[in-house]
């Protein structure tokens, strides 16, 4: 096989941009992902550029242009290219831009503009997923139908300051009552039921009893993980007497529950794989976020006491 370094000068410069068009093309498998990140878009977006921009540089070199090999290496190019300013890929930012405004919300106890801005975030990544072609697997891409779907995204999130364009004019921030007159009767309910949770997670953790419905529970002593109420320690301990335990084995630990703490929401797939964690300033926001996200199906939770207080 013949080594690079042999290879006439025009050769060498066309294996670079083979090389330089090949990687780009990769990279941009990354904005074909439903769930790529705001980062990762941003990454795949400058690795392309900067592909675009080194390859102009040797296509202006002596005989690189004209060299036989040099379309077929300007493919792989071309391929990144399309998928980056793809409608696809548009959604991916607003999906990005959705997922910070609707944090920032969450962050100011702003129920409206959560569910409003997940709910675009939502549409767009099943959009993503959608534009995918894969005729083996029967995927052919877009209908007319997602087309114009993509369409009032785009345009939804103009309106809502979710892009970057910079011929469009600043828009303000969506006010309280845009959001109440744009969302769905749907996404009305979830609003108010994120409402009415954090009303209720306002005392504190939910005792971990099956058949408890008390909020207000603290960290107890022999019990791995568990939250009780003074109802459930009792309870506890009398059941444990029963089999022979010491009494009170059960007691609240001292300190386990403090209101400026840290603590970790794992957030796990009850009858799958899949877990994440998320990490709470005090009970009540862990609580709060035990019981209104849902990352899959069937979730599950466990609160846990990182640290007893923050610096």
């Amino acid at each position: 096989m013949t080594q690079v370094s042999t290879l006439p000068t025009a050769d060498r410069q066309v294996h670079r941009l083979y090389a330089i068009a090949r990687r780009a093309r990769t990279v941009a498998g990354i904005l074909a992902h439903p769930q790529a990140t705001g980062d990762g878009v941003e990454y795949a977006t400058a690795r392309i550029l900067r592909a675009r921009s080194a390859a102009r540089r040797l296509l202006a070199l002596p005989g690189v242009a004209d060299h036989e090999e040099t379309p077929y290496a300007l493919s792989f190019l071309t391929a990144a290219e399309r998928q980056l300013n793809a409608p696809s890929t548009g959604l991916l930012r607003i999906a990005a831009a959705a997922r910070q405004a609707a944090d920032h919300a969450d962050a100011a106890d702003d129920d409206f503009p959560v569910v409003a801005f997940r709910d675009i975030e939502e549409r767009c990544r099943l959009l993503v997923d959608a534009a995918v072609v894969e005729p083996v697997l029967g995927r052919r891409g877009w209908s007319a139908r997602d087309r114009a779907a993509s369409d009032a995204l785009q345009q939804q999130a103009a309106r809502w300051g979710l892009t970057k364009d910079a011929d469009s004019p600043r828009r303000a921030a969506p006010s309280q009552a845009d959001f109440a007159q744009a969302v769905s009767a749907h996404l009305s309910q979830q609003a108010a039921a994120r409402a009415a949770a954090r009303t209720q997670c306002a005392a504190g953790i939910r005792c971990t009893e099956s058949t408890c419905l008390a909020y207000g529970a603290v960290k107890v002593t022999y019990l791995v993980d568990s939250w009780l109420c003074a109802d459930c320690i009792k309870a506890a301990n009398t059941r444990l007497a029963a089999e022979g335990r010491v009494p009170d084995t059960v007691r609240p630990v001292p300190g386990g529950t403090p209101e400026n703490g840290r603590y970790t929401v794992r957030l796990y797939n009850a009858t799958g794989r899949g877990a994440r964690t998320v990490e709470c300033s005090s009970p009540q926001r862990a609580q709060f976020i035990a019981e209104t996200e849902r990352p899959f199906n069937n979730t599950g939770y466990t609160i846990r006491l990182v640290a007893p207080s923050q610096n």
